[in-house]
């Protein structure tokens, strides 16, 4: 990831809690507590966790503490703040970083030190799409098998190809919208629209290996057992499959799981 990335997240943290008011919101957090499931006394990184949405929702399975990683330092500012008032403050640790580059060599910040090993769960929600290269996508995946410990758990959000043409993500539908998509060596860059309020948008990136769900990347660095949570059977989706129907038909994104082996 490059400082672009830190300053366009810095610019609308405060603005990026209104994600939260998103119909995709609401089945993102619903699929990523499926895929956490019981994290009674874990220990769980989040890499590229931003505002710690799902740290808290970690923490809330009964995870013993989250270390969050992110390039941003204002959105981590907002994310101190929520979990303070969540009372998980002593139970959430955060440290500046590029999730692209090795963890080891960034050293650490606060009680955080990074590129140590030992989670049990290891999560990285949208983090892939925004690997510029290939070489990005490796180290991504580089630092979260160093990471985790033998048979320790992979959380992961990432685009799909079907969405990303999809009409529905043309114009926005579930609150997010993709425009001037173009294929970049090893796969595609767009502007990313989130229809908050007000609007914002960001610069996103993704690889093939990701996207596709080829995965020769993690799989060659050890990673095993993948798979996805499965849309259709969240209760966000059941109590209006006809407002989801285009998702369930071309998903914009996915939830998968992992596991080291």
């Amino acid at each position: 990831m490059a400082t672009q990335h830190k300053d366009q997240y810095n610019t609308v943290a405060t603005q990026y809690s209104s994600y939260d008011d998103l119909p995709m919101s609401d089945l993102e957090c619903e699929l990523i507590r499926t895929a956490l499931g019981d994290c009674t006394n874990a220990s769980v990184l989040d890499l590229g966790g931003g505002s710690g949405t799902h740290a808290r929702a970690a923490i809330s399975a009964g995870a013993a503490r989250v270390d969050v990683v992110d390039i941003s330092d204002g959105m981590m500012g907002v994310g101190k703040e929520l979990a303070a008032k969540a009372g998980m403050a002593d139970k959430i640790r955060w440290a500046t970083a590029d999730a692209s580059k090795s963890l080891a060599s960034q050293g650490g910040a606060g009680d955080v030190v990074l590129g140590l090993g030992g989670y049990d769960i290891v999560m990285a929600n949208w983090v892939f799409d925004h690997a510029h290269t290939v070489d990005d996508l490796k180290g991504m995946w580089s630092n979260i098998v160093s990471a985790l410990k033998p048979g320790g758990r992979f959380v992961g959000i990432r685009i799909v190809r079907d969405g990303i043409f999809a009409d529905y993500v043309k114009w926005g539908k579930y609150g997010c919208k993709y425009e001037n998509i173009e294929e970049i060596p090893g796969g595609y860059s767009c502007m990313v629209y989130l229809m908050t309020d007000p609007p914002f948008s960001f610069g996103g990136t993704m690889m093939r290996d990701s996207f596709d769900m080829i995965n020769e990347i993690p799989t060659g660095l050890g990673m095993v057992d993948f798979g996805v949570v499965p849309a259709e059977e969240t209760e966000t989706i059941k109590k209006d499959p006809a407002f989801w129907k285009e998702h369930l038909e071309e998903p914009l994104f996915v939830v998968v799981t992992a596991r080291k082996a």
